[in-house]
């Protein structure tokens, strides 16, 4: 491992201790109890010791009692240590694991959407499951075998090098060769383990990507196709950890076998030195005790080493999550404002989500006056979606700047900011919980009772409560037991129950049946009074009566005005509308009316800008 490399897994695991400061009492009496259990197997050759050279040796029975109840005694302590180090281990570790899991959700939740395009869903979920568990173990299970380990393996060599100083040297004459053995074995297992990492990461992206995406691969039949992306990731994460397997493999038995060897040395040496009455037989047993006190531990450690790569690994990659800066749309700080009259202005605004991919929005200037109903239409890709996001401060323009309230929209703390802006997508997410849960997302401490107002003020607290369980029906991960005009309903609810200044509709009537739509449409006439909204929409039959118009192509607005007069221009509005409407057969339908637009099978479409 490089020098640098060192460095950083050090300073990782220096902030992984600080998360056990605030539970040090706890840690320190976790270790205090690790000690006592290792003097209490430490104790045990040396008793055994005792017993043999003046107990059984000497004929003294009275003496070999007591030392056999206070090797009882010992092995009671042991066990009660035992059981307090372990409870102690697991209490100290389960919180520590909670807490960073914490910290880690808090950050993941303010960083901004720029960083979920770069990253894969896998990839950070395997960070919150997969790098928690690794170092999950490494806190309760690796901290008390480093500690009692590394404690046992001093106390055996002190021990050993007080017993008898040439019995001790042949036993250690074999440490040479452990030692090159075990760097070799560090050095290699770095690399492995760094591999089972990135593995296991792509193994769980490849599993959530496929997972969520299933309507698509079954409907395009790329179930064979998945099926082969997710066995090559699945065979490349078996090679990474038979890897690992090889090298203890190669390892652990060769450590055996030097136990082995130190065994018969002993024998020997210790044999001839017994037979010519230079030590005891005790001392000879006790040396042999002692023996499996060394290369246990040396074994132990090596294992727990293979952990600590596999956690540091893992935990350079949580801190990696950690260190990330949020971009400048998320982060906090800034005006707060109790209310805004929603007034919004763009001066120039350009915007690209990648330098090479070009821009989206080109040198765009708007005015929305406070309480005005602006409709955004045009191609797909022309980069309304793109504007509305602006505005959500889920991105920052790239040149220009959009105000609102005559405040440059950077200066608002963009928390505050975003409790007066409602915000309904094409494909509106819902939360597993109840129907009554997703609508007072913003107030969750509101009662069925405002929840309901706000639903009869829309015009749909019927066909909520005609749902089967009512407000109480259950829905699963983003309400897959609703139908979709149901899910829109819900989240036109939710939107509206925030009571927000400024509304952003994207497409958010598109899968609501003909029948509600006119219902919402009656209800939004009222609802968005003093509010500014901008309602994105491929279906023209939704924004006849918005206050004005904009056409918007490859990222500028080519086109500002109310219905009739942009129809009467034969501009871009004009043509989209005809080849909307008049192309399917239905010449002679009002354009102040709605029935081309119930009856349009236009089908639906995502502005992806």
């Amino acid at each position: 491992m490089s020098g640098v490399r060192v460095w950083m897994r050090h300073r990782a695991f220096v902030r992984l201790a600080s998360y056990v400061r605030g539970y040090r009492l706890q840690a320190l009496g976790t270790v205090a109890c690790m000690i006592a259990l290792t003097a209490c197997g430490l104790a045990g050759p040396y008793l055994l010791r005792l017993a043999i050279d003046r107990g059984i040796a000497a004929g003294d029975l009275g003496y070999l009692t007591q030392i056999a109840a206070v090797y009882l005694a010992v092995s009671l302590l042991g066990a009660l240590f035992n059981g307090l180090q372990t409870y102690g281990v697991n209490w100290v570790g389960e919180r520590v694991v909670r807490d960073l899991r914490d910290d880690l959700f808090r950050h993941l939740t303010s960083l901004d959407l720029g960083y979920y395009t770069r990253q894969r869903a896998g990839w950070i979920i395997s960070r919150l499951t997969n790098d928690i568990e690794a170092l999950e173990q490494l806190l309760v299970e690796g901290s008390a075998q480093l500690v009692t380990n590394t404690l046992t393996l001093c106390g055996a060599v002190i021990i050993l090098f007080s017993m008898d100083v040439r019995l001790a040297t042949v036993t250690m004459s074999v440490l040479p060769i452990l030692l090159a053995g075990t760097v070799v074995f560090r050095m290699r297992a770095v690399t492995a383990y760094r591999r089972v990492r990135n593995s296991v990461g792509d193994v769980t992206a490849v599993l959530q990507e496929n997972l969520s995406g299933i309507r698509v691969v079954q409907a395009f039949t790329r179930e064979a196709d998945s099926r082969g992306v997710f066995a090559r990731v699945n065979e490349h994460y078996r090679r990474a950890n038979m890897n690992t397997v090889v090298l203890s493999g190669a390892y652990f038995p060769a450590v055996e076998f030097l136990s082995a060897v130190a065994t018969a040395l002993i024998l020997l040496y210790g044999g001839h030195q017994v037979a010519r009455g230079a030590i005891t037989v005790g001392v000879l047993v006790a040396f042999i005790g002692y023996l499996s006190s060394f290369f246990d531990p040396v074994e132990a450690l090596s294992d727990l080493y293979n952990t600590i790569q596999s956690s540091g690994a893992a935990l350079e990659k949580i801190l990696s999550v950690l260190d990330t800066e949020p971009g400048d749309a998320e982060r906090a700080g800034g005006l707060s404002t109790t209310r805004l009259a929603g007034d919004i202005t763009l001066h120039g605004v350009s915007f690209a989500y990648a330098v090479e991919a070009g821009e989206v929005l080109d040198r765009v200037d708007l005015h929305i006056p406070a309480g005005q109903r602006v409709a955004l239409v045009g191609p797909t890709g022309a980069g309304k979606s793109t504007l509305a996001r602006l505005l959500l401060r889920f991105y920052q323009p790239t040149q220009g700047v959009v105000l609102v309230d005559g405040i440059d929209l950077r200066d608002y703390d963009v928390r505050e900011y975003r409790r007066h802006v409602g915000y309904v997508s094409q494909e509106p997410y819902l939360f597993s919980g109840t129907v009554l849960d997703n609508i007072r997302l913003s107030r969750p401490q509101a009662d069925l009772a405002e929840v309901r107002a706000a639903a009869l003020e829309l015009g749909i607290d019927d066909l909520l409560s005609s749902l089967p369980e009512g407000y109480d029906t259950r829905v699963h991960e983003r309400g897959s037991r609703l139908s979709a005009g149901e899910r829109q309903l819900v989240a036109f609810a939710r939107a509206f129950f925030a009571h927000p200044q400024i509304l952003i509709l994207d497409e958010a009537t598109s899968s609501v049946d003909p029948g509600t739509e006119h219902r919402l449409e009656s209800a939004l006439s009222r609802l968005l009074q003093g509010r500014t909204a901008l309602v994105i929409a491929h279906r023209l039959s939704t924004v006849e009566t918005a206050d004005r118009i904009i056409v918007m192509e490859d990222g500028r607005i080519v086109e500002d005005g109310g219905h009739s007069g942009l129809l009467t221009q034969r501009g871009p509005y004009s043509q989209l509308y005809h080849a909307q409407f008049l192309a399917r057969g239905l010449v002679g339908t009002t354009h102040s009316g709605t029935e081309a637009g119930r009856y349009s099978s236009e089908p639906r479409q995502n502005d992806t800008e």
